[in-house]
This record gives C-alpha cells, sequence and structure tokens, in this order.
C-alpha cells in the first residue's frame, strides 16, 4: 500500500475511534522510519560532498541531487512533508470523538 492510497482510506469520516487511533500509530511510526531513513540520507549527502572535495558546492548538490541516494532523500523529505498535516488531522478528528 502506498501514502496515497493510505491517505485516501484515512479521509473516510465514517472511521470509528479505534480506527483512527490505528492509523495514527500507523502514520506515526512510518513518519519515525522516514525520519530514520533521512539522517542516514543525510550523513550519506555529507560523506559525498566530502568525497567530491573542492568541487565547487552547487556542482557537488547538483551530483547528489542526481544519484539514486539524493532522489530516495528528495522523495522522503516529500513523504514527511506529506505525513504531518494528516497526523495532525487524526489527531483533530480523534479528539473530536470523544
Amino acid at each position: 500500500m502506498n501514502l496515497i492510497d493510505l491517505f485516501t482510506e484515512i479521509e473516510d469520516e465514517r472511521l470509528s475511534r479505534a480506527q483512527l487511533e490505528a492509523y495514527e500509530q500507523k502514520l506515526a511510526s512510518l513518519k519515525g522510519r522516514y525520519q530514520l531513513r533521512k539522517a542516514e540520507l543525510l550523513k550519506a549527502k555529507g560523506l559525498f560532498k566530502k568525497r567530491l572535495g573542492d568541487v565547487p558546492n552547487t556542482k557537488k548538490e547538483d551530483e547528489w541531487d542526481s544519484s539514486d541516494e539524493g532522489q530516495e532523500l528528495i522523495d522522503v523529505k516529500g513523504n514527511i512533508d506529506a505525513i504531518s498535516p494528516i497526523l495532525s488531522s487524526i489527531k483533530s478528528r480523534i479528539y473530536q470523538s470523544y
């Protein structure tokens, strides 16, 4: 299941509080894993830039962004940014159900 499918399921207004809580835990866990992966990729980015030595920084950024790990970092950052408002929305819906 991808994030878009998960977000579509969460948008269902008929979800029970228990279902919302389960989605909240699932998304919080997923966000945590993405944040750990982001940290790994940022470390790899630093090492990548260090290996390039005296190359101008803009060239290093371009090289990194076009690498497989650079592309993955872009995806991971986007996923974290997408999860945050959905997670906040779920929390609001849970509190409204009390």
